[in-house]
């Protein structure tokens, strides 16, 4: 579209969105005769006769940190390091209409990369750093040498990691299922924060990862480390929410858990103090000891509670609802929703659905777009 005037040329913008932009001028100005440079000369010949031409560009405005993270970008070898980096640099863009290309751009090349990553892995040649998601949710572990992830690990799960007094004893991702009543979490230990030749891939599995829980140790001054950590993920660009902030408000953040462990020690006490004066009304916190088990039951408890995910269970008409197997939906999920998990044709063919449960009276029939709870047992009726 062009227009006479830079102002009708902003109002065509605003209401199609179709106005040509380019990184790096604010405004340039040329008429049918004039001579367009190379990247817009396509598109000379469309320029009505006597018209003038605005070509409304936005700047990007990047950091100092995306260029910074394009070149660990450009500098790494494998799929799954430049997936991670690139990954970074996603995160460093900031968003608005001058970065919309830029980022999808981004994104496509990022899809790409995990493609690339998923073939070789299928041909026997993945990436010893990716860890598949499965269960409920994928909770990553993130915290500092000797703080006992590797033991809360092995309280929670069935896996066997190493676990040594000395520092840095995993130095690879292990994972292991964690049941809670009728669901399992998949936690994921990671290697130590503050490690150079593991930061790379750790940052990248931590920003993939749905959840965190923030290992620290309560006989080592831990509300020094939960800041520290904190303050790394935050360079990361791993944002993490806060108990007064909702999903739309922070969007992109992780539900985060400070897990306080060694709680069983006689220094303990004064450590749990101060980690909660300055963190308990920002993020759940939960002291635990490893060794032996107290609390492990309520950090089961406070995960579900903030992961975010309903359980909802089917029913058909007519019969018992399946309790053995529940669908784990994001929290927030409608009738339709679960719908298009179950099968895709009950889209098109639902009549209704009736819900047991959240509902004023068993069995109440309620519309499409009907927000789900924590389980709710929904049946559904189709032509």
């Amino acid at each position: 579209m062009y227009a006479k005037t830079k102002e009708q040329c902003c109002e065509l913008r605003r209401k199609s969105g179709v106005i040509m932009f380019h990184r790096g001028i604010l405004h340039k100005r040329w008429t049918r005769n004039h001579s367009i440079p190379p990247k817009f000369r396509s598109f000379r010949k469309d320029i009505p006769k006597n018209h003038v031409c605005y070509i409304l560009i936005m700047p990007a405005n990047l950091p100092p940190e995306y260029f910074e993270a394009e070149k660990r970008f450009k500098e790494a070898a494998t799929p799954q390091e430049k997936a991670v980096t690139l990954e970074e640099l996603i995160a460093t863009v900031p968003k608005h209409k001058g970065t919309d290309k830029l980022r999808a751009d981004l994104r496509r090349r990022l899809a790409k990369l995990r493609e690339e990553a998923a073939r070789k892995k299928k041909s026997g040649k993945g990436d010893l750093y990716t860890v598949e998601k499965q269960g409920a949710a994928q909770v990553a572990l993130a915290g500092f040498a000797n703080s006992g992830k590797s033991s809360i690990l092995k309280s929670l799960t069935n896996a066997h990691p190493v676990v040594a007094d000395y520092p840095v004893s995993t130095v690879m991702p292990l994972s292991g299922m964690m049941p809670f009543e009728d669901i399992q979490f998949q936690l994921v230990d990671l290697p130590p924060i503050g490690n150079e030749s593991t930061d790379g891939w750790v940052s990248g599995l931590l920003r993939g990862a749905d959840a965190l829980l923030l290992i620290v140790d309560l006989s080592e001054d831990p509300d020094i480390q939960s800041e520290l950590l904190i303050e790394q993920l935050g360079k990361w660009r791993i944002g993490l929410l806060k108990r007064s902030e909702s999903s739309e408000e922070c969007s992109g953040c992780k539900p985060a858990i400070v897990v306080a462990n060694k709680s069983d020690l006689a220094v303990a006490q004064e450590g749990l103090r101060r980690l909660r004066s300055k963190y308990e009304t920002h993020y759940p916190l939960v002291p635990v000891s490893s060794s032996t088990k107290e609390g492990l039951e309520g950090l089961r408890m406070t995960l579900f509670e903030n992961s975010r995910i309903i359980r909802v269970y089917s029913k058909e008409p007519g019969k018992d609802p399946d309790s053995a197997t529940p669908f784990v939906l994001p929290l927030g999920s409608t009738v339709l929703d679960l719908a298009e998990m179950i099968h895709r044709d009950f889209l098109i063919n639902l009549k209704y659905a009736c819900i047991w449960g959240s509902a004023k009276f068993g069995g109440q029939r309620v519309q499409k777009d009907c927000v789900l709870h924590d389980r709710d047992v929904v049946e559904y009726h189709v032509k």
